[in-house]
């Protein structure tokens, strides 16, 4: 994502009663909440994301052990306190992007988001690989590794690029 400079808002939210959301705080970090009925935790990072570069940020929240995580461009930003696994985050709520109805509009491009139900560690990575195959991984070129022009590829196996 690339949020304007002192841009603060929703990035991603589906709450209710009982919930989650990621947002930019007015600080410019990144803050992850979630809340079920009789708990809720908040975990605020330390990485200023509101600065106008691409930043790739991932909140992860570790239900069997009660954590918050935040990352940043593929390091570890914060973590924190979280609530277990048998607090719900059930809602009917709808899922915004960028933004709600009610406003907390996000000027901001978002290039990617990708939603999971694990974890990095349920889906035995790191935040080091993940970031590495999203920015430099093997779908960036072709099988005889020759960098891909996205703007002229070819759909096939072996991208002969502009020498057609």
């Amino acid at each position: 994502m690339k949020a304007e400079p002192g841009a603060s808002g929703l990035l991603v939210q589906k709450m209710g009663e009982a919930g989650y959301a990621l947002t930019v705080g007015a600080d410019g970090t990144a803050v992850l909440t979630v809340k079920g009925p009789h708990a809720s935790a908040r975990l605020v990072g330390k990485q200023r994301v509101n600065d106008g570069r691409w930043h790739h940020v991932l909140a992860e929240v570790d239900r069997p052990a009660g954590k918050l995580r935040l990352y940043v461009d593929g390091t570890p930003d914060a973590r924190g306190s979280g609530i277990g696994a048998d607090v719900s985050l059930a809602n009917a709520a709808d899922l915004y992007v960028g933004g709600a109805p009610d406003g907390g509009c996000l000027a901001c491009t978002i290039d990617f988001l990708r939603m999971a139900q694990g974890t990095l560690a349920d889906a035995d990575t790191t935040i080091g690989e993940l970031y590495a195959w999203e920015f430099d991984g093997p779908f960036l070129q072709d099988f005889t590794g020759r960098q891909r022009d996205f703007g002229r590829s070819a759909a096939g196996a072996i991208d002969l690029g502009t020498e057609r």
